[in-house]
């Protein structure tokens, strides 16, 4: 082949792959999931916190547990994390619930993990805690970008439950979880926002479920009920009456992080919520709540949801009452 025919064919094969369509994204590839989940088991075994940092984004955003618990960043994360291996002699850890989602560019474990744990001053205490992890695929290697960890709470007492019983259950995946990428990432965090400003502040039933789904294949973990709800109903029943409690709502969410890549999104923030009831009383209320969202049909769903509030340590009480709680 001489020289022109070579640049011939290099220039026909390079408009080729400029005008080829992106890769359809593969739902739960065997290899994504597999290196998804040793990331997750990697976290919940490691106690030196100079090996756990590196499985985090250097721009990774946290919920923990206990408030105030907001960490922005791998040194914030690195700091309140550390503290606690610190005082950790021994650590055994099981998870008898684990969804996981990717498509190859993102993913998301919704998980429940049984922890028993021996303190150096001698002390023992079980937790059974809720996780919802988004990761995202940086330079070839899974890393965590958002992490959600709560406990549930007692509705009677607002107490943390440590022990809540396990009750691992499996979703039933669609025929096609997640669509090709349909916007821009830009537009994409713009639409995921206005989802939030909206969905967020709904009022009705309704509207509430409108923004979960669209399909069965859905798992929320709520503070104040002591299982995963899995399918549309079990979300439908459990917030009925939650949304029939109150005729007015106005929301504003002190953080908020966003990323997609035009199919698959996720969001993490704190909001403060001022409800008015029924009654005509006023409730200030601040939680947190984090999604792992699909585009189907020109609309953004979500499909793994956690909502919590930060528990104070000392007296092991949901702090509830707002504004300002989950800052």
């Amino acid at each position: 082949m001489t020289l022109t025919k070579k640049l011939l064919a290099a220039s026909a094969m390079s408009l080729c792959l400029i005008g080829a369509a992106p890769p359809e994204p593969v739902f739960n590839a065997p290899a994504d999931v597999a290196a998804i989940k040793a990331v997750e088991d990697f976290l919940a075994t490691e106690l030196d916190i100079d090996k756990v940092i590196t499985a985090y984004a250097d721009d990774a955003v946290v919920l923990d547990i206990y408030a105030p618990g907001v960490f922005k960043g791998r040194k914030a994360i690195y700091d309140g994390f550390g503290p606690q291996l610190a005082r950790i002699k021994a650590l055994n850890s099981k998870t008898p619930e684990m969804t996981i989602a990717t498509n190859g560019n993102f993913g998301c474990a919704a998980m429940q993990i049984a922890f028993e744990t021996t303190l150096k001053d001698g002390t023992q205490f079980k937790m059974n805690l809720r996780q919802l992890d988004a990761l995202k695929k940086i330079d070839g290697k899974w890393k965590v970008v958002q992490q959600h960890i709560s406990l549930p709470l007692d509705p009677k007492t607002l107490n943390a439950v440590l022990d809540a019983p396990i009750q691992p259950r499996a979703i039933t995946w669609s025929e096609k979880p997640l669509a090709d990428p349909s916007v821009t990432q830009e537009k994409g965090n713009a639409e995921i926002r206005a989802f939030m400003d909206v969905g967020g502040a709904s009022q009705g039933l309704d509207m509430l479920m409108g923004y979960y789904g669209p399909t069965d294949d859905l798992l929320v973990y709520d503070s104040l009920h002591p299982k995963a709800l899995i399918g549309m109903k079990e979300v439908r029943d459990y917030y009925a009456s939650i949304m029939g409690s109150y005729k007015g709502i106005k929301l504003s969410m002190p953080n908020f992080t966003v990323d997609n890549d035009g199919s698959f999104g996720v969001q993490i923030d704190t909001q403060d919520l001022t409800l008015t009831m029924n009654d005509g009383s006023t409730r200030n209320i601040s939680l947190r709540q984090s999604d792992c969202m699909r585009r189907l049909n020109g609309k953004w769903y979500s499909f793994f949801e956690m909502i919590s509030y930060p528990v104070d340590m000392k007296t092991n009480k949901g702090i509830m009452e707002g504004p300002g709680a989950t800052r």
